[in-house]
């Protein structure tokens, strides 16, 4: 009953329906709730990248203030040959201005420190020079940053230093084009104009307007003496360093250090907020954590190690922006990582499945929504369905018993639609139906007598050729045993003029026994009566056997018959009868169809497909086939046409019986011919057929 329900017509017309209508519902729904969480999915990701571009411009402008601050030091040559007292009040205004700045110094090259910004005088220098931050700047890196937890204050602090190089400075006696840009500098401002002239020697009306601006403007040490923070002099600098011989680029004569806590970047990173599971974090070049929400991160005596973390990894190997991962505990994550200008790296991440849960909500909407709809649907297509089918179904009955036979079947007509047009037709049809298997009927009764008559006629035909051929063949065996007596009575009695007559009476009659046994072996063929008759026999002797027997046939022609040699072949497993008369017939039909050439036989054993094969190839320089000629060979009672019928005679069987008894034994037999040229035909058999077709019955 089920497998008729799924093959019936209200089950194709219910599928019909609900595919026309249904895929494309669900496809409408399922791809506006595709867009829907496609737009919610990207805000989430923006909202992720907005606010790593947010903490990482908070971080971009805390790291320029403090370069800011470490360049103020490292560009005024003047502290490293300051008393430490007089540095104090310099460092110490950096320290002020900078409230995150809880050191500042200016340490010589050498690596010893006698002052820091905290006011304080090393009475015994500090050797600072084995620390990281001393060596990158004593290398020439313009700014070394080296963050590290805080041993007095216990918290995460970053140390900013920055080489302090020797720069020209000028002072009185001094001449050249460096002075005299210096005095046009002092002479563009309206308060010194009056007291300066632009001479190109430092005198001493330059030194004290110097001294004056020092005071004025830069908050520095008054000493006249001009250098980079004087008047913006790095320009010039930089312009008299192109010009001097010398090389440009100047030893390093001290470190400007400037230590800084991360105090203000760990309350901007602790803000970082994401739903119930995003936060945000920072680490250095190398992956340790500088600030984190998480407290446990960033205390101890080292910085956390971080750079195995997927997020932190996909930053250090070079890509920035947006990335997806599961951690250790198998939890998804999106991620949003920005690498900053000074190697650092800003991280969001939240959880996938919260980024993704209103996406979720709306798909799970969707699927309710569909769900609710097919349910609709299907609803309305069954009860239009059984509306519908209701007289088809009675239809139905009516055809399956006018079917079974019962022809007084009929429908009633309530309609005028298609199906009571098809009612009105399916009567009419009954009643047609209903005279035609009355005249079928009778026609039947006459044509199975016209069968039987002709069956019994082919029997008779068969009885007629088995008798006719042995009947046939009795005669003529007795003809060419009695032409072959009288040939030899006549030799006896020396009656040469009857022996020529004697001889054609045989060959006479051989040809016609030939024809016979044609005749009687196709005709066991066609009615499957021929038999194969299994031995093991010396393919060897068994070509030589033919070779001697068709030897006198082939120079009845003229012809000359060329073997190829050949090693031993082996046994073959077959019926030695039909292997020598398929040999036979090849050479029999290649010396029939020349005159005065050459027959050649091959005869090789190989192995395909796992079985071993003998091949027998003949070749002749007869009168050669044209295709269409080839195409009608293995036709019965044809030869190649009506000419070569009339010329050579035979029945035209010889080679459709030799391709029908290799068949059977499990090969074939092929023909290649160019008209005018020659044949060659090739048998291929299987030396070992027992297991082939021992089992097989005729």
């Amino acid at each position: 009953m089920e497998n008729k329900f799924f093959i019936s017509l209200r089950f194709r017309m219910i599928a019909m329906i609900l595919l026309g209508v249904v895929p494309p519902m669900l496809i409408a729904i399922l791809f506006a709730s595709s867009q829907a969480a496609q737009i919610i999915r990207q805000e989430a990701k923006e909202n992720l990248m907005l606010r790593a571009t947010s903490l990482a411009d908070s971080v971009t402008r805390w790291d320029e203030m403090n370069v800011k601050s470490l360049m103020t030091l490292s560009q005024n040559a003047a502290f490293t040959t300051m008393e430490a007292e007089k540095q104090i009040s310099s460092l110490s205004a950096v320290f002020r201005v900078y409230p995150e700045i809880y050191g500042t110094a200016v340490v010589k090259s050498n690596g010893l420190n006698f002052t820091s910004g905290t006011g304080i005088v090393h009475r015994n220098p500090i050797n600072l020079s084995h620390r990281e931050w001393f060596q990158g700047a004593l290398e020439g890196n313009n700014i070394t940053r080296s963050a590290q937890i805080s041993r007095t204050y216990e918290q995460p602090a970053v140390t900013f230093s920055s080489p302090v190089r020797a720069i020209p400075t000028l002072k009185r006696g001094d001449t050249g084009e460096l002075v005299n840009q210096l005095q046009t500098k002092l002479k563009e401002i309206s308060f010194y104009k009056n007291q300066i002239n632009i001479t190109g020697v430092y005198d001493k009306a330059t030194e004290d307007t110097v001294r004056t601006y020092q005071m004025d403007y830069t908050g520095l040490i008054a000493t006249g003496i001009a250098d980079p923070l004087t008047l913006e002099l790095l320009g010039l600098v930089k312009q008299w360093d192109e010009k001097n011989t010398t090389p440009p680029t100047r030893p390093v004569i001290g470190v400007a250090v400037v230590l800084t806590f991360l105090t203000e970047l760990g309350k901007a990173v602790g803000a970082v907020r994401l739903g119930k599971t995003g936060y945000a974090f920072m680490v250095d070049e190398k992956g340790h954590v500088l600030a984190h929400p998480e407290a446990k991160y960033v205390t101890g005596d080292e910085l956390t190690d971080f750079s195995q973390h997927p997020a932190v990894q996909h930053i250090i190997e070079g890509h920035s922006g947006l990335y997806s991962f599961t951690d250790a505990e198998n939890v998804s994550w999106l991620s949003h990582g920005i690498r900053l200008a000074n190697g650092w790296s800003v991280i969001a991440l939240q959880q996938e499945a919260e980024v993704l849960e209103r996406e979720q909500f709306f798909w799970r909407l969707s699927m309710i929504v569909a769900i609710i709809a097919v349910l609709i649907v299907c609803t309305f297509t069954w009860l239009l369905a059984n509306r519908l089918l209701k007289p088809i179904t009675g239809l139905t009955k009516a055809a399956t018993k006018l079917a079974d036979g019962d022809w007084q079947q009929s429908v009633d007509v309530k309609s005028n639609d298609e199906i009571g047009i098809l009612s009105s037709t399916f009567n009419q049809m009954a009643k047609q139906l209903r005279v035609s298997f009355s005249i079928l009927d009778a026609k039947r009764e006459e044509a199975q007598k016209a069968r039987e008559a002709a069956e019994e006629a082919n029997k008779v035909k068969s009885m007629f050729v088995a008798n006719m051929t042995h009947e046939l063949r009795t005669p003529l065996n007795a003809i060419i045993g009695y032409s072959e007596m009288l040939q030899e009575e006549a030799a006896d009695m020396e009656m040469e003029d009857f022996i020529p007559d004697l001889k054609k009476i045989d060959s006479a009659g051989r040809h016609l026994l030939a024809l016979i046994n044609d005749v009687l072996d196709f005709s066991k063929v066609e009615a499957g009566k021929m038999e194969l008759y299994l031995e093991t026999f010396s393919i060897n002797m068994m070509v030589q056997d033919v070779i001697f027997t068709i030897q006198p046939l082939i120079e009845k022609n003229q012809n000359s018959l060329d073997v190829g040699a050949f090693e031993e072949l082996g046994m073959m497993h077959s019926d030695v009868t039909k292997v020598r008369q398929c040999l036979f017939n090849l050479l029999s039909n290649a010396s029939k169809f020349t005159e005065n050439g050459k027959i050649r036989l091959n005869v090789d054993c190989h192995q395909r497909d796992a079985i071993n094969w003998v091949r027998f190839r003949v070749t002749d320089t007869g009168i050669g086939m044209t295709p269409e000629q080839t195409s009608k060979l293995f036709r019965a009672f044809m030869q190649a046409d009506t000419s070569t019928t009339r010329k050579y005679g035979g029945t035209g069987l010889g080679l459709v019986i030799t391709r029908q008894f290799c068949q059977m034994m499990g090969g074939d037999v092929l023909v290649e011919s160019e008209f005018g040229k020659g044949s060659t035909f090739t048998i291929e058999l299987p030396t070992q057929l027992a297991d082939r077709i021992d089992d097989t019955e005729p």
